[in-house]
């Protein structure tokens, strides 16, 4: 006897599952939407808790020194003296030389040498990389980031070049990575550490020049390791020592914290508006569904079926689809966030804890992979829910009646002249305003954001080449100590491909209140007065006159400590070896205050002479003839070859190109953050075209059937359905053009005022225009071919029995 199996889902939820296993493609293109969303949003709080915690961690397990001095030369004797000061945790000094250094073959390169008595020190913990980061005899180690790669590894013996002339050959041994040498510079060299005794061998000094300093207890309180600061400085001079300069920094609070942080906001106001977009592709869908199955929603309703239970079963369907975006989404996030953080965290030099995922993270992408989808869905499923048996039945929704009225009339007639394919095409662009007009929204914001990338790419690049003003130069030549400025210009005058030669002064002095209290360092750069070399863009004032003494032209991060200090104001300046002196401001100009102190120009021949070293320079800047990177490298090695003929010892040659390289590759790491945005609202974008032109066919389908019988061929109706998309992808980018101006904006107004601390100016780019405009007819291709080819498969028979 057979026995009738029961079935023991309701009819309902059994219509649940087939909705979701019947049509796979719908079921895809509402995960994929859901998904996009709920992954961006995933992968950004994950990067920014990662960061959050890991930054300030591995910051304060690196143990970085509270306080950094840089005095004249010490021994361990001072050190241990230090120690002694009430507060003062622990003292280390350094040896820190800039030193030449190459691999046999290699051109030659500037490295900091850092030279310590010993490795056990608790202060400034490194990370290793490769190898050791203890140096032994006639050994080295050294650092690498991500602005500067050296190119070292471990085994290569390295020929260092000192000041004195001398050279020898040392043997590296470790790689390392140091978050503490954290700020930004464009200027700034590798460092490279080494032994007392080494350099003892090497007949070098083993003096210490540099003091480092942690303060008991709370290396958090800026008030108290100033306190300590202001002690270690009096017993510097006590015994009979100048201080050249002082750093006091928390040993709890990355520096880069924030700075990361910031770029973790600005993602994430572009996470969030990817999960808008993404509702409304699900918008979209459920309004496709409902109203393919107008029909059978009311069968239901005349067999007996109540409108709680028909919305009941469309909000349980649409649970599902949050739910396998959910399983989708949350370990996809969860390790592109580690890895964004990841990838963050190694540009700084920081070092991340173990992978984990982030329990917020999880929270907030299970309420949107739940509410965004209800909340969306509510309005058409109750709508749905709500229509009589009658309208259910009959099937007939004045809103999809096309009319040929208004504007779409006008375009009709305008484009009569056209083929029938390409007309049919326009009516059914417009046919469904609602779903037309959430297409747009959706492929629109995706092009503006695309398209504000890449204005803010360029307005980056203006920054930053408003930044390389002051580092102009082919070739930027430090020699060990001063010479004539006319007889080393005479002598770079003789290496072949240099064609002009300035000499800058410079000095670093501190910026004092009334009450003799130091407020801010400043760094001034003295060119010559008729440099070639510098075109700076005053916002306010003028540039120095000739023989102008005591006039400095600053940066305007100097108002985060002066707000209206204007041209003409005065402010009191204490140079190295003078007395503090009142000082004229004549011009402002601009600066990222991300670089750290103001800085400030002013006269060679006033400098130089404060300095006691008048018509003497040691920093020379080198015209040339040679354009690209790599003449110029060759051009620093006939340099520095006829310097050392000529017994003149050069401790540092840089490359313009290499300083833009390096100031470059941060900016080149923000855009990479941007565009990873940019593509994945691109994704939503191309999702809302693929799922509008799918549900498009699949309500024509009866329609092309009646062409496929009065003779349509599949090359009419594939044209018909990707002209209409490219219909709808040109409306999008005609409309985003518009938009990309106010969210360019915004984002630079964003980066500008919390990444860069200064304005950004908004640079508008074409690059994005165009670039976007061939983007968005690929994509309307693309999203067309498919639905095209499955409306071009279609025999008569089926598309005549499609109900």
């Amino acid at each position: 006897m057979n026995v009738k199996r029961k079935n023991l889902l309701r009819p309902r939820w059994v219509k649940v599952l087939l909705d979701l296993w019947g049509n796979k493609a719908r079921t895809l293109l509402v995960v994929a939407s859901i998904t996009v969303g709920v992954f961006a949003i995933g992968m950004i709080i994950s990067s920014y808790i990662v960061l959050k915690e890991d930054f300030n961690y591995g910051y304060a397990i690196a143990n970085p020194p509270n306080i950094e001095i840089w005095t004249d030369p010490f021994d361990k004797h001072m050190v241990a003296a230090i120690e002694k000061v009430p507060s003062v945790e622990e003292a280390k000094g350094a040896n820190i030389t800039s030193v030449r250094t190459r691999r046999d073959g290699d051109a030659w390169q500037t490295l900091d040498l850092v030279g310590v008595s010993n490795f056990s020190s608790n202060i400034n913990r490194v990370t290793t990389i490769e190898g050791t980061s203890m140096a032994g005899l006639e050994e080295i180690v050294v650092s690498q980031d991500w602005l500067h790669v050296t190119g070292y590894h471990v085994g290569d013996q390295i020929e260092l070049k000192f000041q004195d002339g001398s050279k020898h050959k040392v043997t590296v041994t470790g790689l390392i990575k140091d978050q503490t040498k954290s700020k930004p510079n464009p200027g700034a060299s590798n460092y490279a550490t080494i032994t007392l005794k080494t350099l003892d061998r090497f007949g070098q000094s083993t003096d210490f020049n540099r003091l480092y300093v942690n303060v008991d207890g709370d290396g958090g309180n800026l008030t108290s390791i100033a306190e300590v600061a202001a002690k270690v400085k009096d017993q510097l001079k006590k015994s009979g020592r100048s201080v050249y300069r002082i750093e006091e920094t928390s040993s709890t609070v990355s520096p880069l914290e924030s700075l990361s942080l910031t770029v973790m906001n600005v993602l994430l106001i572009l996470g969030v508006l990817t999960t808008i977009l993404s509702s409304t592709l699900i918008i979209n869908m459920l309004n496709s569904l409902l109203m393919q199955q107008m029909r059978q929603i009311g069968v239901m309703k005349l067999v007996g079926g109540r409108s709680y239970q028909v919305m009941g079963m469309y909000l349980v369907l649409i649970i599902c689809y949050g739910l396998i975006a959910l399983i989708l989404a949350v370990p996809l996030g969860a390790i592109a966030g580690y890895q964004l953080a990841h990838f963050i965290a190694s540009t700084a030099g920081a070092s991340l804890q173990a992978f984990r995922v982030i329990p917020l993270a999880v929270f907030v992408q299970t309420l949107m992979a739940f509410l965004i989808p209800l909340a969306a869905s509510y309005v058409p499923v109750h709508s749905g829910a709500k229509i009589s048996v009658q309208q259910a039945i009959s099937n007939v929704r004045t809103n999809e009646i096309f009319s040929s009225g208004g504007v779409i009339k006008i375009i009709t007639q305008w484009l009569s002249q056209f083929s029938r394919p390409i007309l049919i095409s326009v009516r059914n662009t417009f046919r469904k305003k609602g779903r037309l007009l959430l297409t747009l929204f959706t492929l629109t914001m995706a092009g503006a954001v695309f398209m504000a990338v890449f204005n803010i790419r360029g307005s980056l690049e203006g920054v930053l080449d408003q930044l390389l003003q002051h580092f102009m130069g082919d070739v930027t030549l430090q020699l060990r100590r001063e010479y004539r400025v006319n007889n080393i210009r005479q002598t770079l005058l003789e290496v072949p491909g240099v064609i002009g030669v300035e000499a800058w002064s410079a000095a670093g002095g501190e910026v004092w209140d009334q009450n003799r209290h130091v407020v801010t360092r400043l760094s001034i750069s003295a060119p010559p007065q008729d440099t070639k070399l510098l075109k700076l863009d005053l916002t306010a004032g003028r540039w120095l006159l000739p023989n102008e003494d005591r006039a400095i032209v600053i940066s305007d991060t100097i108002h985060k400590y002066y707000p209206n200090l204007q041209p003409g104001d005065h402010l009191t300046i204490k140079l190295p070896g003078r007395h503090e002196e009142t000082w004229t401001v004549v011009g402002i100009f601009p600066f990222l205050s991300l670089f750290g102190d103001p800085i400030a120009y002013a006269n060679y021949d006033f400098i130089s002479e404060q300095s006691f070293t008048p018509d003497q320079a040691t920093s020379y800047r080198i015209i040339s003839n040679a354009g690209d990177a790599s003449s110029q490298e060759a051009l620093i090695q006939r340099i520095e070859k006829h310097l050392a003929d000529q017994k003149y010892q050069a401790v540092k040659l840089q490359s313009g190109s290499a300083i833009r390289k390096t100031a470059s590759s941060a900016i080149d790491t923000l855009i990479v953050f941007l565009l990873i945005m940019a593509i994945l609202i691109a994704v939503v974008g191309s999702l809302g075209l693929t799922g509008m032109m799918s549900m498009n066919v699949m309500e024509r389908t009866r329609e092309i059937g009646v062409m496929r019988t009065i003779g349509a061929s599949d090359g009419a109706i594939m044209q018909s359905v990707i002209t209409e998309g490219l219909i709808i992808g040109l409306i999008t980018w005609v409309i985003s053009v518009g938009l990309s101006f106010p969210i360019s904006s915004m984002l630079a107004t964003v980066i500008g005022k919390t990444l860069l601390e200064s304005d950004l100016p908004l640079n508008i780019t074409p690059v994005g225009i165009l670039l976007w405009l061939a983007l968005v007819v690929i994509l309307s291709v693309v999203a067309s071919v498919l639905p095209a080819r499955n409306a071009a498969r279609l025999t008569i028979n089926e598309v005549l029995a499609y109900e």
